[in-house]
Order: C-alpha cells, then structure tokens, then sequence
C-alpha cells in the first residue's frame, strides 16, 4: 500500500484528509516543519504539505521551504502543494518551479484529489 505524508497545522484538517484516503493508502501526519523533516524518508509515496504551516504567523510559508528540503533530499517523490490564502495561489507558478507537482486551493474537492494522487503515484 502507498504511503502519504500530509503536513499541515491544523489537526481537524489533517483528520479529514486521514479519514478520505486511509482506505487506500497508509498516512502518516506532521504538523510542522519540524515534525515533516523528521518524519520523512524514502517509504513515502506522496506528500501533500501545506504551504503555511503556523496559521498565527500570516507571513509563515515553511511548506515552501519544506517543499524546497524534499527536492534536494527526495527529489522522487511528488509534493502536493496546498493553501486556502489567497497570496500563495498567486504564487502558483513560483511554487511549481520549485519542485511541487501541483498545487491545490482549499477547500479541496476529495474526487479531484483522489485522481491526483493516483495519477502521481503511478508515476
């Protein structure tokens, strides 16, 4: 079974995601920066990572700098950007230079999702 990694800060949103996809996949959870980087290796399939991960810090885009530390260190495995402000939907491009295989604006639409990351993992 491929295994995903979601990193964001907000626990309910992780639980949702969790609750979608652990039938098809195992899911492991971070909920930093901190937490990502430690947590992560080569058993992962895919990443889903958001790209604010201090929700009290309006400026915090440690999911790029997550994002950044993964294609240096596991430059095979596909990250999922994803946020729900509205700044770094205007920083898509930015964010696919980088490294990110896609980037998806919450709410995110779990049939859309699910196809994606599919698509991905069969890479």
């Amino acid at each position: 079974m491929a295994k995903i990694l979601i990193v964001d800060d907000i626990k309910e949103y992780v639980e949702a995601l969790k609750n979608v996809l652990k039938y098809d996949y195992e899911i492991e959870a971070a909920y930093s920066l901190k937490e990502a980087k430690e947590k992560m290796d080569n058993t992962f399939s895919l990443l889903l990572v958001d790209i604010r991960l201090d929700e009290k810090d309006p400026n915090n885009a440690d999911g790029i700098i997550f994002l950044e530390w993964v294609k240096e260190n596991f430059p095979h495995i596909p990250v999922v950007m994803m946020s729900a402000y509205k700044e770094f939907e205007e920083r898509k491009e930015e964010i696919l230079k980088k490294g990110a295989a896609t980037f998806l604006k919450k709410p995110i639409e779990l049939n859309n999702l699910r196809e994606i990351i599919s698509k991905l993992i069969k890479q």
